[in-house]
């Protein structure tokens, strides 16, 4: 499996808000967001329930993968998503980074099994 995902009994703007205060807690920032339910609106005129992506890092773990690995920028941030399940559920995940850049190498693997910790933690915060 390469996601770690909860569904949570919260409207969507709830379950963004608890989840980005749990990922801050935790130690970690989001860096960026993107919202592709509004593109498909914007581009195809079609309705979907709210999906976002959130763009997850810690400048000492991008330095220190950074040092093993000069290619790596092509995997981080890490990615979390929340979307809605168009009732008063949404479902929060992240990837999981140690299956993610398994194929950099098992020293980038070991490394990042902190922030695959702290990534799961921010999830089950707002899942509990």
């Amino acid at each position: 499996m390469h996601k770690y995902v909860k569904q949570v009994s919260l409207d969507f703007e709830e379950a963004e808000r608890k989840f980005k205060d749990a990922i801050e807690k935790v130690g970690l920032k989001v860096v960026g967001e993107v919202m592709p339910s509004k593109k498909v609106k914007m581009k195809l005129n079609i309705d979907v329930p709210p999906y976002k992506i959130l763009f997850i890092c810690h400048p000492k773990y991008v330095y220190e993968l950074m040092k093993m690995n000069k290619d790596i920028g092509a995997l981080v941030p890490c990615h979390a998503f929340i979307y809605s399940d168009g009732e008063k559920a949404c479902c929060i995940g992240v990837e999981l980074p140690t299956k993610t850049l398994s194929f950099a190498g098992e020293e980038v693997v070991e490394y990042i099994k902190t922030a695959e910790e702290q990534l799961k933690q921010a999830v089950d915060m707002v899942a509990s």
